[in-house]
């Protein structure tokens, strides 16, 4: 399978990307609860908040030295330059915190109409939105205030792949390159699996020759 596909904090991001698609498909339905996006939000940011808390656990997995060696590498470039990776300190982290600690939201709905004009939900147990609006979230307070939450999630998933990848390839890898599940040996080329099928196939035939001679 993929190299990627070996790190734990690999597989969180894609059910954080997953999630996104699924906050930004809903906000497009004409109709929704309103506690429907707040659970898929908080969901979206715990896991990818929790992606790039997978480091720790994967540098010190069995996985190849040399892959752990820089994803370790990479948690201690975000540790160290917060200002730098103010979009996990900034949002994925303070974000998940206060809502999961005080239930506290970042993020709050808006109606945008086609003049790109913002106006306050009525919130009830069902909001329907105007036929020329659509639902947006807008974040309040903090570091991103005023920012588009949903681009902001978007932007979230695409900053913790990127941090992922940096590490495989420093390691000498392709995140795309597949390798053996149980060895993390590469995949043999066309021209070794030929060589590979001729070898075994010369063997046979001394065995086999081996044997002939033995019987006489």
């Amino acid at each position: 399978m993929p190299v990627k596909y070996f790190l734990n904090c690999y597989r969180a991001l894609s059910d954080g990307k997953s999630a996104v698609i699924h906050l930004e498909n809903l906000l497009k339905e004409e109709r929704f609860l309103i506690s429907d996006w707040k659970v898929i939000w908080v969901g979206a940011c715990a896991i990818l908040r929790t992606s790039i808390t997978l480091f720790q656990i994967d540098s010190r997995s069995c996985l190849d030295k040399a892959l752990r060696q820089e994803i370790a590498r990479e948690w201690k470039l975000i540790s160290d330059d917060k200002r730098g990776h103010a979009i996990f300190w900034e949002f994925l982290r303070k974000e998940r915190d206060n809502i999961i600690h005080e239930y506290e939201w970042g993020a709050y709905e808006m109606w945008m109409n086609a003049e790109g004009e913002l106006s306050q939900p009525k919130f009830s147990l069902l909001d329907i939105r105007p036929a020329d609006a659509r639902s947006v979230l807008r974040m309040r307070g903090g570091f991103y205030s005023g920012q588009d939450s949903l681009e902001l999630l978007k932007d979230s998933a695409a900053w913790v792949e990127e941090r992922i990848y940096s590490a495989i390839r420093r390691a000498g890898y392709s995140p795309e390159e597949h390798r053996n599940v149980a060895t993390f040996q590469k995949r043999p080329s066309l021209a070794d699996a030929s060589l590979l099928g001729s070898a075994a196939s010369d063997a046979e035939e001394v065995r086999a020759t081996a044997s002939d001679e033995g019987h006489s």
